[in-house]
């Protein structure tokens, strides 16, 4: 039983820990002078811009996770009260819409709240 938990944990934090590391040189390469949020938003744009697959990116696994915590992103803040009602007035891309949630993390529903931390702290830990 306790080898079969030992396992268990040791897939736990490697999955955890998967992208680890992956973003260090895209983030040095052009979002050298940004932190936090909007090191992921200027990440997402490199990754959203470009004629390559993973956009500008040069690490397959980065360009991957960015779109992963992004969506995820998507998919925990309500439309209608975090999108229309905090951040109505934002434009579509650049990744303004998620800036507008970081600046409004108080006005923000708790589940919007959270996916914007995980994302943030998804993305510092792959630096």
């Amino acid at each position: 039983m306790k080898k079969l938990l030992l396992i268990v944990a040791s897939a736990l934090l490697m999955s955890a820990n998967v992208y680890a590391g992956d973003c260090t040189a895209d983030a040095e390469n052009y979002c050298a002078e940004k932190s936090g949020a909007e090191r992921m938003v200027c990440l997402r744009i490199q990754q959203r811009t470009g004629e390559m697959p993973m956009g500008q990116l040069s690490d397959k696994k980065c360009a991957e996770m960015i779109h992963s915590v992004v969506e995820n992103i998507k998919k925990s803040c309500d439309i209608e009260k975090d999108r229309n009602g905090v951040c109505g007035d934002v434009k579509k891309g650049q990744g303004r819409i998620i800036t507008c949630y970081h600046e409004n993390m108080d006005k923000i529903t708790p589940q919007c709240r959270e996916a914007i931390t995980s994302a943030v702290a998804t993305v510092d830990a792959s630096i």
